[in-house]
């Protein structure tokens, strides 16, 4: 027979110092061990693989100061609650709970899948696990808390249990790697670490799988052949290729990871984490995010070629996909229509600012050309004005000219790249379409971006208002007074009107005001939104008096007038 240990058992934590990822947990019945403040029951719950069971071992060992070689079978018992569910299992269990230990203090009782009991199971635990014997203890395990009956929570100290992070999964896989005398790469390590979901038995059965694969060398490459995971210099020459507007490219290496055999969600599911971290990297906080600097440094040179907007975008569309994915047969296909729906998108604004670079040049060469034709007529104009002035009327020499360019226009078309006469109707459409380019260009502008600071949005919406005032435009005034407004999603600005009369008041100066924020808050692409409150929109119906009592108020010279006409109220 083999000796042979499947690493996840082999490297089982054996005390609460070898236990990963759950300082805080361990730390906690360390000190209830010292205090000598045992729980009579625990309910240990989190995901799969996080050390659930070993700290419960570790806990019902120390309570009862035995070492790691004794014999634990006559002081913990392990049931599996997936299998033993029924009424009568448990009956059996509060009849043996009954008996006190033969060795040590404590009988631990250890419950697996413990939501997995029976609705009439639970209830006939109920009481025991309220008032148990003086020596049992009870630690229950799950990993789906809320399927269990609230009763039995009230009744157990409860310790949640963590993911536990790639970094220490990944630091956990290189130390067992050195002594085993596994050759390998960090990256490699990383990919199973992040494959594992927060588990570290899973971490441990995957490295046993890659080892056995790589015969003790373990490679990024194959590492990633056998996970069906991609690294992230792929997904780098993806968005790449994205970016650059490579459809056919894009395309043809997606069905070449398709033929190897990747999941088309996983590869979904990856091109969306990619982004994410396009996203994260341009935070001055992505140090702590992505602790890889390979990575970063990676990521970093990509997110300067895609804007915020762009990146939400995209993540926005693979997401759909992902919920569709379930709903449609050909899932190649599926994933096929999405990167052209994201080079659609890549298209119309990713390279907006290279397209209008190369067309600004093209268009001021148009112009220059076209004004180089225009200044040398004129100057030619003048020059023959000039030469005939003496000898003739400018008026003759006005008819001769214009006599001369209609045979011109007549017999010999004139070419605009040739010689274009300053009088012609020529000349008129040139000058009016350098305009129309010049306006264009000025269009192209870089736009500026920065962020809006609500306390800054306040103050120059505030002067707007009082601009307004001494205009003499108090009901504009008094309206944008009644609230302040609030930055909603970075650039779209919100402002609070109370009635729909009050929001289509406000639209007669929505675009002016719109232009004043533009330049005073240094952001183009803010827009300007009024909402209608909703809690404050209510219709007060006011009587004779009040209303008479509002308008006294308002003008106290109507107390007067009231008791000039002899009007009552």
């Amino acid at each position: 027979m083999s000796d042979y240990i499947v690493s996840s058992l082999k490297y089982r934590p054996s005390s609460f110092e070898s236990v990963i990822g759950q300082k805080q947990i361990t730390k906690t019945l360390e000190n209830s061990i010292k205090e000598k403040k045992i729980p009579s029951a625990i309910l240990f719950c989190g995901p799969r693989g996080v050390g659930k069971t070993s700290c419960a071992r570790i806990f019902a060992r120390e309570i009862n100061n035995f070492d790691y070689s004794d014999d634990l079978s006559f002081n913990i018992f392990e049931l599996d609650a997936a299998s033993n569910n029924k009424v009568e299992d448990i009956r059996d269990l509060i009849d043996k709970v009954r008996i006190p230990p033969q060795s040590g203090k404590y009988k631990v009782y250890i419950i697996d899948e413990v939501h997995m009991l029976s609705k009439n199971a639970e209830n006939a635990f109920l009481k025991t696990l309220e008032e148990p014997p003086p020596h049992i203890v009870f630690i229950l395990a799950t990993t789906e808390k809320n399927k269990i009956l609230p009763t039995i929570l009230s009744r157990c100290q409860i310790y949640d249990f963590n993911r536990i992070s790639e970094n220490e999964i990944a630091k956990n896989l290189k130390h067992i790697c050195v002594k085993e005398g596994v050759k390998f790469e960090d990256q490699a390590l990383r990919i199973i670490a992040k494959k594992s979901d927060g588990s570290l038995r899973d971490s441990l059965t995957i490295l046993d799988r890659v080892v056995n694969f790589t015969n003790k060398s373990i490679s990024l490459k194959e590492t990633s052949s056998i996970l069906n995971i991609l690294d992230n210099e792929t997904y780098v020459e993806i968005v790449d290729k994205i970016i650059n507007g490579l459809l056919a490219e894009v395309i043809e290496v997606f069905n070449e990871l398709s033929n190897k055999g990747f999941d088309e969600k996983e590869f979904l599911i990856g091109l969306a984490n990619h982004y994410r971290n396009l996203l994260i990297v341009k935070s001055s906080i992505s140090e702590r995010l992505i602790t890889d600097k390979s990575s970063r440094v990676l990521l970093s040179k990509q997110s300067e070629k895609i804007s915020k907007n762009d990146i939400i975008d995209i993540i926005i569309k693979i997401e759909y996909t992902i919920f569709k994915y379930s709903e449609i047969e050909n899932k190649k296909l599926l994933v096929e229509i999405l990167l052209m729906k994201i080079l659609s998108k890549e298209g119309d604004g990713l390279h907006t600012e290279n397209r209008t670079t190369e067309k600004k040049k093209i268009d001021l060469k148009k112009i220059e050309k076209r004004t180089d034709l225009i200044q040398n007529e004129n100057k030619r104009t003048n020059a023959f004005v000039n030469d005939n002035v003496t000898s003739k009327s400018v008026t003759e020499k006005s008819d001769k000219l214009t006599s001369k360019n209609q045979n011109n226009i007549n017999n010999n078309p004139i070419k605009i790249d040739n010689e274009v006469s300053a009088f012609s109707l020529s000349s008129l459409k040139i000058k009016k379409e350098a305009t129309n380019d010049i306006k264009k260009i000025e269009d192209y502008k870089e736009k500026k971006e920065e962020y809006i600071e609500t306390k800054n949005l306040i103050k120059k919406w505030n002067l707007y208002a009082k601009e307004l005032e001494k205009k003499g435009k108090d009901n504009f005034s008094s309206l944008l007074t009644l609230n302040k407004p609030r930055v909603s999603e970075e650039t779209n600005i919100i402002y609070n009107v109370p009635t729909k009369s009050s929001k289509k008041e406000l639209f007669e100066i929505k675009d002016d005001l719109t232009s004043f924020l533009k330049l005073n808050l240094k952001n183009d692409f803010l827009e300007l939104k009024f909402e209608i409150n909703n809690e404050a929109h209510k219709e007060y119906f006011l009587t004779p008096k009040e209303k008479y009592e509002k308008l006294k108020e308002i003008n106290p010279v109507i107390e007067n007038l009231k008791n000039d006409l002899k009007l009552d109220f």
